[in-house]
């Protein structure tokens, strides 16, 4: 095994003068060539060999750590402060997702206050549902 990085630099090659031409090896030439090549091929075999298994841990490394992670991420959403704020104020909150004096009455639609929040989380239904104030203006049309 040769010790230096450049190890492998084909200018150190004795076949560096006729390395990128046309050159035609003879017999003796091929023979000289198959026993230069016999280190490298080896050399190459245990480099892969090793990014292989430097690999397996690697992936195992990163499905460990994408664990943790999902792990930490799971639990830091129970930490959220939105779920500390007290459902009074939630409703609250709410009230102010209503439309403006220039629209009166909330309509009825999935993507609009108030029946847009009951769509969040199960807490944020129950707030909404308990909140009469959200219903007090919902507009209903009927044809």
């Amino acid at each position: 095994m040769r010790d230096s990085l450049h190890a492998w630099d084909t200018s150190s090659s004795p076949f560096a003068s006729v390395i990128g031409t046309n050159h035609v090896p003879s017999s003796t030439e091929l023979d000289q060539l198959k026993d230069l090549l016999v280190e490298p091929q080896h050399e190459l075999e245990r480099l892969q060999s090793e990014i292989s298994r430097l690999q397996s841990l690697l992936d195992a490394l990163l499905g460990e750590k994408n664990e943790v992670e999902a792990y930490i991420k799971t639990h830091r959403v129970l930490m959220s402060p939105i779920r500390q704020i007290p459902s009074e104020t939630l409703g609250e909150i709410f009230m102010h997702c209503l439309p403006s004096d220039t629209l009166p009455f909330a309509v009825r639609d999935l993507k609009q206050a108030p029946l847009l929040i009951t769509t969040i989380c199960r807490h944020w239904r129950r707030v909404a549902i308990d909140t009469p104030e959200l219903w007090s203006s919902l507009h209903v049309h009927l044809p």
